[in-house]
């Protein structure tokens, strides 16, 4: 019989004392044996729990590496991504959305609502967008709805930085202008100058034979200035289409500035209307000399042309190890964000008189020493633009 079903232990007076001895020790080895079973019964289930804990634990672990491996995999690949909760609040953003967003995560965390971010309207399609830290990029986005059965439980936003792909587009874009530019230059330079210097030589003849202030020495003149800005337009399209012969020569550089500055001037006028005012820091550079000095009598006279009621310019030159920083500022109106990348097309131009090809030849000077020019991505020194012009020095 089970110590669950033995009788307890009853002493009556008639029971002798051997007898209640005898039978309090059987109940008490009773009591023993169902104490060494349920000492077996723990020790089998604490067994039982200890490997459940073991083999949970081991889960667990396994659940931390796949979640940190996800996390780590999320946070290396270059495309954003950003997870929102049920409520549309941004959950999460690896450090590639935060880059292109010009984000932190503490100022991303728990909004539903930020520049850059599309959501919903999201439509995969290239849209420039001026982000949080003040530059403007190209990106694509995409939005995924993230559900559980029927519940949508979140969402995932991925954004795809496609600016250098746009502006490798625009470089390409520019190129196959400035071949279709130096085929038509070529063709037409010939056809053009001929009768162009004919009719020079007469407008100089008439400005000459004309006695006073006639209306036909008016006239002969505007015909000598038309001739001269036809000259400079065909010259500016085969300076852009030109080859990429250089000749190179030990140039000081304050005298390439002084020369462009003189001749910027004589091509805006002439004037007092602008305030010039020059910081040289370089010394020697070898460059080609007449192309360099031509690139920066352009940056000048852009500097001029966008004050034309006048305005200070500033222009320096600063030695680096590799070459010279040529930079022109001016007080104008400043850059477009939309123009930027396309200051350099030939024939771009945001001025009713220019002719866009001006900025497109300092490009093309750039190139041709394996140099670059862009505007200054930070504010102008004098509140207008600011453009930098970087010529390596070559080896003669």
């Amino acid at each position: 019989m089970s110590s669950s079903t033995r009788p307890a232990l009853s002493l009556s007076p008639e029971m002798s004392v051997e007898d209640a001895i005898a039978s309090f020790t059987a109940v008490l080895e009773d009591l023993q044996v169902s104490h060494a079973r349920l000492e077996q019964r723990a020790a089998h289930v604490e067994a039982e729990l200890c490997a459940a804990n073991t083999e949970l634990a081991a889960k667990v672990e396994e659940l931390d590496e796949v979640k940190c491996h996800l996390e780590s995999v999320v946070t290396s690949i270059p495309t954003g991504v950003v997870v929102y909760d049920a409520a549309g609040r941004v959950q999460a953003a690896n450090q590639a959305a935060l880059e292109i967003l010009g984000a932190s995560e503490d100022e991303i965390l728990g909004a539903t609502e930020w520049d850059g971010l599309s959501g919903q309207d999201a439509s995969g399609e290239p849209v420039e967008v001026l982000c949080a830290d003040g530059e403007t990029r190209v990106l694509a986005h995409r939005y995924s709805p993230v559900t559980r059965g029927e519940v949508v439980s979140g969402a995932v936003e991925v954004i795809e930085n496609q600016s250098d792909l746009v502006h490798a587009q625009e470089r390409m874009h520019r190129l196959d202008k400035t071949a279709a530019l130096g085929t038509m230059a070529g063709g037409i330079a010939h056809e053009i100058r001929n009768p162009l210097h004919a009719i020079q030589g007469f407008a100089e003849l008439l400005v000459r034979e004309s006695a006073g202030e006639t209306r036909a020495t008016h006239l002969a003149t505007r015909v000598r200035e038309g001739v001269f800005e036809i000259e400079a337009i065909v010259a500016g399209m085969l300076g852009i289409a030109g080859d990429g012969d250089l000749h190179l020569e030990e140039c000081d550089v304050a005298e390439l500035v002084e020369a462009a500055r003189l001749a910027a001037l004589r091509q805006c006028g002439d004037d007092d209307r602008w305030s010039i005012d020059v910081e040289i820091e370089g010394g020697l550079l070898i460059a080609d000399r007449i192309k360099v000095r031509q690139a920066l009598r352009n940056m000048i006279a852009n500097a001029c042309d966008v004050q034309p009621e006048g305005g200070a310019v500033r222009v320096s030159a600063t030695q680096r190890e590799a070459g010279v920083e040529f930079r022109v500022s001016d007080a104008g109106p400043g850059l477009r964000p939309q123009d930027i990348h396309r200051l350099c097309d030939p024939f771009f131009t945001t001025r009713a008189d220019g002719t866009g090809l001006g900025l497109a030849l300092v490009q093309r000077v750039a190139q041709l020493h394996a140099g670059a020019f862009e505007p200054d991505s930070r504010p102008a020194d004098l509140g207008g633009a600011s453009f930098v012009l970087t010529i390596p020095s070559q080896r003669a």
